[in-house]
């Protein structure tokens, strides 16, 4: 029977039995999986009134040299758009790069990085299409005349769409495996994780290699690589975040910390609906003083499959809010590096033989593992802001 009342420091949430926890954590998430039942998506967002904004893509390319596996996943922040926009057009993007290389997989890689500058690109060009005035004559704009160019719902709403895109943001986790199964590239921006699990033969222990680079303020790399390209501006990286703002410091979108601070002033802060708060906006418009200061280069891994003949692969790509579910629990904080090993762990006996139940199996560990009272929280937790990072996931078989 279900319990209520029960208290976790200054909330109450609702208690689960065990033989429900299952079907509460499945009601919480959206699934996919791909058709020949290699690959499984899961993202989970357990308060009702907060709108899961991460997006994942699993799906097949179709070139002349055979079928490729592209799976995706997509952090949007500031809202869904930017995002919804990712799945939309970066596959055909990607299709018409590969093109030509089918037959020469060295360049393979360019055509990752390319795309996305690409897709950043076209969504930075239908606004200044939108906008197509120099920057002094965007700055004598009245706020009406702003208005009615870009909140044009009435109208069908497709300025409006094209500035949200500017507006919101999208991290981008993707990988991509050749028709021959050799050959897998996983490219990120932003500050996803990506998982490579590999063993030699069923009796040897899993090995977990990352393949992502960490793209965001708290990484002191990223951190001194924007303040390098933005000298005598202390303020560009401050509280471990670009102008204080954004935590990531490579997207797709977040042009108000790509453009001239007159197109936030004048054009971002006139859409509406736009931003959520605008104070927070209005409050680092004084530091932008020389954009770009978020990147769209991605980085990318290749790694031979069948460098070690053998071996047992899958790979396991997530948003950072699989990361924050224990970096959020004091009990439970551990290094990247230890924590990504146990992932493999909890995940490699099964994911060959179930796909959906390994992914159940590390959703639960992240929730609280075996404490029924934690994983209830987590699921009902009734909070003063109902808050929980979307979480969402890819496990794929190689």
């Amino acid at each position: 029977m279900q319990g209520y009342g029960y208290d976790h420091g200054p909330w109450r949430y609702r208690l689960f039995p065990e033989h429900e926890l299952r079907a509460q954590i499945l009601k919480r998430c959206t699934t996919n999986i791909s058709s020949d039942g290699g690959s499984f998506s899961a993202s989970l967002q357990p308060h009702i009134s907060s709108a899961n904004e991460d997006r994942s893509l699993i799906m097949d390319l179709t070139l002349p040299n055979g079928v490729w596996n592209l799976t995706c996943v997509f952090d949007g922040h500031g809202g869904h758009e930017t995002a919804d926009y990712l799945v939309a057009e970066l596959p055909s993007l990607l299709m018409a790069g590969l093109l030509p290389t089918v037959a020469n997989l060295e360049g393979v890689s360019d055509v990752l990085t390319r795309a996305i500058h690409d897709v950043d690109e076209a969504i930075k060009r239908d606004l200044l299409e939108i906008f197509p005035e120099e920057v002094d004559e965007i700055a004598t704009m009245s706020d009406a005349t702003v208005k009615a160019r870009v909140n044009d719902q009435s109208s069908g709403g497709l300025n409006h769409r094209k500035a949200l895109h500017c507006l919101r943001g999208s991290t981008i986790l993707l990988a991509l495996v050749d028709p021959t199964k050799k050959h897998l590239w996983v490219l990120n921006l932003g500050d996803g994780v990506a998982v490579l699990g590999s063993r030699r033969d069923a009796s040897s222990q899993w090995n977990a290699s990352i393949l992502s680079d960490n793209h965001n303020g708290n990484n002191p790399a990223e951190a001194d690589r924007i303040k390098q390209q933005h000298p005598g501006e202390p303020e560009c990286i401050f509280d471990d975040r670009v102008l204080g703002n954004l935590a990531v410091t490579r997207a797709v979108g977040d042009h108000a910390f790509k453009l001239p601070r007159i197109y936030t002033e004048k054009i971002f802060l006139n859409v509406e609906p736009g931003f959520r708060v605008p104070a927070a906006i209005e409050s680092f418009i004084p530091r932008n003083l020389s954009p770009p200061y978020v990147s769209n280069l991605a980085s990318v891994r290749y790694v031979n499959l069948h460098a070690q003949s053998g071996c047992d692969y899958f790979i396991l790509m997530c948003s950072d809010g699989l990361v924050d579910l224990y970096k959020d629990d004091p009990d439970r904080a551990e290094s990247l590096t230890s924590l990504v090993q146990k992932w493999v762990g909890i995940v490699g006996d099964v994911v060959r033989d179930d796909i959906q139940e390994a992914m159940m199996r590390l959703l639960r560990h992240a929730l609280g593992a075996e404490d029924i009272a934690s994983v209830s929280c987590m699921l009902t937790v009734d909070m003063p802001v109902a808050y929980m990072d979307d979480t969402t996931i890819i496990l794929q078989v190689l």
